[in-house]
Formats: structure tokens, sequence, C-alpha cells
């Protein structure tokens, strides 16, 4: 019974922890959104995968002392690696996404940036994204996923986005696609496209917005 009771404990503690982050994170994050590793490219993809590959080969050697790492035990120093390698695969991950993001823009000098409004109702965060640009899935080689958005090339596009919620502490399916549309628009280039959802008429709009810089 009294382990039960703790583990119960523990399991609450664990959801509020991550439900309490997820609150900060909204009320005081200069953006709400990380890239997607979706429109990377192969290379790109690649890469990420090795990092995290490469972590998780290095956790699982710390976990097991008598693959070599019994030296960092017997001098405790084994809390303190863990934390350089987190630090490590983060440096790394967002190493990729800055070079990729630079090939993507010389790439494509003519290009605009979309903005995705997401906010947070409890346990749930609303979100926008690209399903599809020119019925290409996300839009890989069109557009490049940045915080709070995407870069996108400049000139007309069908663009299908698609509204959801994502249910941070859902054990299965944590999101849930409300609606989608297909929007034909002629994204020009420089400019800054803030993609609105309005979920009581199930569509979107697109509003210049003359404050932000690409």
């Amino acid at each position: 019974m009294k382990s039960f009771i703790e583990s119960t404990i523990i399991i609450l503690g664990a959801y509020g922890f991550i439900y309490g982050i997820n609150k900060l994170f909204y009320r005081y994050s200069f953006f709400h959104s990380a890239p997607s590793i979706k429109t990377l490219s192969k290379g790109g993809i690649a890469w990420f995968f090795l990092s995290i590959i490469a972590f998780f080969g290095i956790s699982m050697g710390l976990a097991f002392p008598g693959i070599g790492f019994d030296l960092l035990y017997e001098r405790g120093l084994f809390v303190y690696l863990s934390v350089l390698m987190i630090v490590l695969v983060s440096v790394a991950i967002v190493v990729i996404f800055r070079i990729e993001k630079s090939a993507w823009l010389r790439r494509n000098p003519q290009y605009c940036r979309l903005f995705f409004p997401s906010w947070n109702e409890g346990a749930k965060n609303m979100m926008v994204s690209i399903g599809k640009i020119d019925d290409i899935n996300y839009g890989r080689g069109v557009s490049f996923s940045w915080f709070d958005g995407s870069f996108l090339t400049a000139g007309k596009h069908r663009v299908v986005f698609e509204f959801y919620e994502e249910r941070i502490l859902s054990r299965h399916n944590m999101r849930n696609d409300l609606y989608k549309e297909e929007i034909v628009f002629n994204f020009r280039a420089g400019k800054v496209y803030v993609i609105e959802p309005l979920p009581e008429e199930r569509t979107f709009r697109i509003v210049e917005d003359k404050t932000r810089f690409v």
C-alpha cells in the first residue's frame, strides 16, 4: 500500500512538473514552437539522428559502469558528464538547424516568412502547421521550418494549413487535428505573414505583419 501511494505521488508530481514547465514556457518564452526536422535535407536529417544516437550510446555507457566508465563512477563525475552530454547534443542540433537554414536561404534568395500563432489552454497547446505546399508534404524544399513558423519561397502557392491541439499529458495520440484548409495565395518576397486560425469558421486568415522583419 505504501509503495502504491509513493508511486502515485511520483506520477502526479511528474505530471504536475510537465504541466508547470509547459505553462511557464508559454508565459515567458520568446518563441512557442521549435523548428521541425520535417523540412531538413536528407543530410541534415542524417546528422540529426546521428547526434541523437551518439547521445543515447554514451548515456547507455554511463548507465553500465562495466563498459569503460568505472573511473568516472569512482570519482563521481558521471553526473557532470551527463549534463555535459545534454548540453552538447542540444548545441549540435541547434548548429545543424542553423547550417540548414543558411543553406536554404542561399538557395532561395526570394522568400517570405510565415508566423503560426500558438497558445496554451490548460493541458492542451493550440497549434498551426503546414500539411502540404503545392502537393509536397510539409513543403520540404519549398519551405524551411523555423521558430514559430516557416520561411517560404516567394510566389503563388497552394498551401494546406492545419489547426490542431497538442495534448501534452496524453499517453496516446498527443496530436488531435481539428481542421485543415487549402489556400492559394501569392506570397511576396521580403514580407511577413501571420496565419491566423479562425476555429469558429474552420478557416484561416493570412495577414501581412508590417511590424516584424524577415
